[in-house]
């Protein structure tokens, strides 16, 4: 026994030294050198203008029976092409589908280097009924404040499209021409699928033999006091973006008077199904992608934490544990499984001969919308009830870490912001990247702004906004990113 003892206790102690080991090899917050920041200024003021009249123009997308307001979206397109005269005139322009934009910056000797795309949206998501009256400054007004650009679209996703046009005019005006072609892609219809813009873009130029080397979209970006025990940005580049299927469950049962009920009805049924489904979510699991971030952040928190995240060969089980307990962290780990609709029955004494209830699934890459329905049905394991997919989208393919594209991000992040952590990440909602899976070899989504926690729920809340400094920074990124990359 007392051998066994100290082997165990020789054991601990190897494990205790390499986990020590590698946390003081990481690093810590305070002996990593912080680069200074170097990049061409902008005029935030005039920036922030342009913004603000962008803002103006109510380019809203809705659900339904949704048509595009031509007078509003080509007001919009026509005040890009007035307020960007030179980028304009270095730029082929088309319009696809009446409302969305292609704008193509030809490059010199671009011959057999493939061309590149950022893409964004044009259009807004509407103002919730009832809650106008909330804003500190009406939604589409584009006031200027307090540093601050308000109103919808602000954040998503036309602050974006202004910062990259700024720079496209500044580098059009000193005569650059890109070394292969550059892409500018503004689907009309981003928030409600990008059915009519992107995907009509994509179909466009799929006809014309052309393939991105990669794509760039919203979806990610730079985030301040989120991670607990970080006080840095950390920037957060997604390599990939969940999928989604809905299931619809429908259960039967026998009918009848509720005085002489079966021993299961319809809703007794289908209850037992959500509930398998529900109760039994999709495991979660620490992939690279994961791990990468945990040791990108361990460098800035203090000896403890760096001693679980740089160890988690060791600690995973722990770190899994702790980011299952926060819906958003779980939410990157796994396919979640919501339950959201719910109807049966249509009096208080008939027993209903079917009931159904809606379960929507977002699904991690590692996983496909068949794999989630045969799981559902393997589940629920009862013959009574049908699993229906009512919609549903693949998820993205995980695009390289290593790539040109990947590391050209990594290196303009660190030109602009200076040495901060950069870390892969996993986009939990919809881009109208994934329309463009089949013509680029891979596809991001980075957006070059510093999102505070409070941003998060704005975007399509109440009092959309964003910070004037932000703009210009940005701005200044995409500089340097296309003079890097083209």
């Amino acid at each position: 026994m007392k051998n066994a003892f100290l082997v165990l206790a020789g054991l601990f102690l190897g494990l205790l030294f390499i986990a020590v080991g590698r946390t003081l090899l990481s690093g810590s917050a305070s002996d990593i050198a912080v680069t200074s920041a170097s990049y061409n200024v902008y005029d935030s003021e005039k920036i922030a203008k342009h913004l603000s009249r962008a803002i103006t123009f109510k380019t809203i997308s809705d659900d339904g029976d949704w048509t595009p307001d031509a007078e509003v979206f080509g007001g919009f397109a026509d005040f890009l092409a007035t307020t960007y005269p030179a980028a304009h005139s270095a730029m082929e322009r088309e319009r696809v589908n009446g409302h969305s934009l292609v704008l193509r910056w030809p490059g010199a000797g671009a011959a057999g280097k493939k061309p590149i795309a950022f893409l964004a949206h044009l259009d807004v998501v509407p103002i919730e009924t009832g809650t106008e009256g909330e804003w500190a400054q009406a939604p589409f007004s584009g006031v200027v404040k307090d540093g601050l650009v308000w109103g919808r679209g602000a954040l998503d996703n036309k602050g974006q499209i202004i910062a990259l046009m700024e720079a496209a005019e500044r580098l059009a005006a000193e005569g650059f021409t890109p070394s292969r072609d550059v892409y500018f892609l503004f689907g009309h219809d981003e928030e409600i699928g990008g059915g009519g813009g992107a995907a009509k873009i994509v179909k466009t130029l799929a006809a014309r033999g052309v393939r991105f080397a990669w794509t760039m979209d919203e979806g990610s970006g730079l985030v301040q006091g989120i991670i607990p025990g970080v006080e840095k940005p950390v920037a957060l580049i997604s390599t990939a973006e969940k999928g989604s299927v809905t299931l619809k469950l429908t259960a039967r049962g026998q009918g009848g008077h509720s005085s002489t009920p079966a021993p299961d009805t319809a809703v007794s049924i289908l209850s037992r199904a959500v509930l398998a489904v529900n109760d039994n979510p999709h495991p979660l699991k620490l992939d690279d992608n994961v791990v990468a971030f945990m040791h990108a952040l361990a460098g800035e928190m203090a000896f403890a934490q760096r001693l679980v995240l740089t160890n988690m060969w060791l600690t995973g089980p722990i770190v899994k544990k702790q980011l299952s307990a926060n819906p958003l962290t779980a939410a990157s780990l796994h396919t979640t499984t919501a339950p959201t609709m719910i109807d049966g029955g249509q009096k208080l004494n008939i027993l209903p001969q079917q009931a159904s209830a809606i379960v929507n699934y977002r699904i991690h890459p590692r996983d496909s919308v068949a794999s989630v329905r045969e799981r559902a049905e393997r589940l629920i394991n009862d013959e009574r009830v049908t699993v229906e997919i009512v919609g549903s989208k693949e998820p993205s393919p995980q695009s390289s870490a290593t790539s040109e594209g990947y590391q050209a991000i990594t290196k303009t992040t660190a030109l602009i912001f200076g040495d901060i952590p950069v870390a892969p990440t996993l986009t939990l909602q919809g881009t109208d990247s994934h329309h463009y899976m089949e013509i680029a070899d891979d596809n991001y989504r980075f957006t070059p702004f510093i999102y505070q926690p409070d941003d998060l729920q704005r975007m399509h809340g109440t009092d959309e906004r964003i910070n004037v400094e932000n703009l210009a920074r940005a701005a200044a990124w995409y500089e340097a990113f296309i003079r890097d990359t083209a």
